[in-house]
């Protein structure tokens, strides 16, 4: 399925706009190939999924696929996250964020282009519905810790222990290209889950994002 911004009202589209129904919403951010993304979707077609890339290339490929063969719940965009996760993404209406080995970038003057900058923490935070969940992976330990660190920084968000646990019907574990690659190779790689537990007492209304930029 491809999306255009401009069949939207001013306001950032809902999930409901974009996907023409109510079911949770997963986000994975980062999704490569997509083959991840891919499996998800038609294990799951109860649920929406929506994948954001940097990479152009991988993400007009993957989205020329889900529009020839679908599933129909999925969608893959070319962005940055950074910037959609303050100006699209409205609060408390993702379900679950699947962040798996993001590039750590090594050389300290692409520090700079690391995905966990700032507040990012926070964004992902602010934009889960109460119990939503934010699951990482990854195979560079001290990166990783310090990911985990800015997650553990955030009041409502609290640890859980977790590893892969997605099958496809077959009960075969789903898992991305890089973490096939990983495990074959025989590399330790590391799990982590987050839970947004704040409930708030009195429902409001959601506040939408941020305006969104003209260049976004």
């Amino acid at each position: 399925m491809r999306i255009n911004l401009a069949d939207f009202p001013a306001r950032p589209p809902t999930w409901q706009d974009i996907f023409g129904n109510p079911n949770p919403v997963e986000v994975e951010i980062g999704f490569g190939k997509g083959s991840f993304l891919l499996a998800l979707a038609k294990n799951h077609p109860e649920r929406n999924f929506f994948g954001v890339e940097y990479a152009k290339r991988w993400s007009l490929r993957l989205a020329s696929l889900i529009e020839r063969d679908g599933p129909a719940n999925a969608i893959a965009i070319h962005a940055d996250f950074t910037c959609l996760v303050r100006t699209m993404i409205w609060p408390g209406s993702v379900s679950v964020y699947h962040l798996y080995f993001p590039d750590p970038w090594w050389k300290r003057r692409h520090h700079e282009r690391r995905l966990f900058h700032q507040d990012f923490a926070a964004a992902l935070a602010r934009t889960l519905c109460p119990d939503g969940k934010i699951l990482l992976a990854s195979d560079v330990e001290s990166y990783f810790a310090e990911i985990v660190q800015k997650f553990s920084c955030v009041p409502e968000l609290k640890p859980f222990s977790w590893e892969r646990d997605h099958t496809n019907k077959r009960g075969k574990l789903i898992v991305t290209d890089f973490e096939r690659k990983y495990r074959q190779e025989g590399r330790p790689l590391f799990y982590a889950g987050f839970r947004k537990t704040e409930k708030p007492s009195v429902r409001l209304a959601p506040q939408p994002p941020e305006a969104m930029p003209s260049n976004v």
